[in-house]
């Protein structure tokens, strides 16, 4: 419930009804919920593993009292989230990113619903926000989301003037099985299969090739490495970190011109630009004079989404 163990693990069993009440308090106004507080802290207050905390807390362990903490934070979302088993339409899930795509949403490019200018492809080793986690995670697979407004996480669908999705009769797996109320809708979505962008290119579309080669020359994960090897230190300007820079711009300005394809259609086929993809990996970029570039360290994450 957001505290981790020098927070409260140490402390007395005095502090727990404060500790269990504001993360209570939190999820209701997070989801909107009609519920009088009270009411729900009731149940919460009369469960059997808030007894048992306070009964025990004194003479347990720390691993024993972070079990025993784990257990009511169960208890507490279920409460809060049974409070509202339905959906009023706020847009909160809208703001705070777009959806990523699963398998049961190839229909929705058949019949136009979505094209391939509508998307961003997400490459492993992105840093990113898991809304699921509540934290920036690193991308163990590519996953291919609808774009995001630039500046923002909001879908690019929703309409804000009415709290509105624009294709919401056909709104995506992710959007149909998530409610903010229910955490449950995780688990059906690790069911599924996350597309990918070989989902949604032909076999003969004549950009694979293009697309792959790219991923080879700029991926991320020797990204990284080179940003690591490299960092706080002013280095020649080579063909390694300045060659995947170069390339990627290169790629993606061939691409336009022979194409004419649109940055929209760019950021699916290759991903976001590696510049911009560099901060979410803890690292800026700074080129100097005599060709040299300098590579610093920052605080990872800080533009990414889910």
């Amino acid at each position: 419930m957001g505290h981790g163990p020098a927070d409260f693990l140490e402390g007395s069993s005095t502090d727990l009804e404060t500790l269990a009440r504001q993360p209570l308090r939190d999820i209701l106004a997070e989801i909107q919920s009609p519920a009088a507080f009270e009411s729900v802290w009731s149940e919460v207050s009369g469960s059997r593993p808030y007894g048992e905390l306070l009964k025990l807390w004194e003479s347990w362990n720390p691993k024993q009292r972070l079990n025993g903490w784990e257990d009511l934070a169960r208890v507490v979302e279920k409460a809060a989230y049974g409070t509202r088993p339905y959906c009023i339409k706020c847009g909160t899930c809208c703001r705070k990113g777009s959806p990523s795509l699963y398998r049961d949403d190839l229909p929705l490019f058949r019949r136009g619903t979505l094209t391939r200018r509508d998307l961003v492809a997400l490459r492993p080793g992105e840093t990113v926000y898991s809304n699921e986690d509540d934290r920036f995670i690193r991308l163990p697979v590519e996953q291919v989301k609808i774009r995001e407004k630039p500046g923002s996480r909001e879908c690019l669908f929703f309409q804000p003037e009415g709290h509105a999705c624009g294709i919401y009769d056909h709104r995506p797996l992710q959007c149909r099985v998530l409610e903010c109320w229910n955490p449950e809708g995780y688990k059906v979505l690790k069911k599924n299969k996350l597309l990918s962008r070989k989902d949604l290119l032909d076999p003969t579309d004549p950009l694979r090739p293009v697309v792959k080669t790219h991923e080879e020359r700029c991926n991320v994960l020797r990204l990284q490495e080179l940003l690591m090897k490299t960092a706080e230190q002013t280095i020649p300007d080579d063909e390694g970190l300045m060659g995947i820079i170069l390339y990627d711009r290169h790629v993606r300005t061939y691409l336009s011109e022979k194409f004419d394809l649109h940055r929209q259609h760019l950021d699916f086929l290759l991903g976001r630009p590696v510049a911009e993809v560099i901060p979410g990996l803890g690292f800026q970029i700074q080129f100097e004079p005599g060709n040299r570039i300098v590579v610093r360290p920052v605080n990872p994450g800080r533009h990414e989404n889910d």
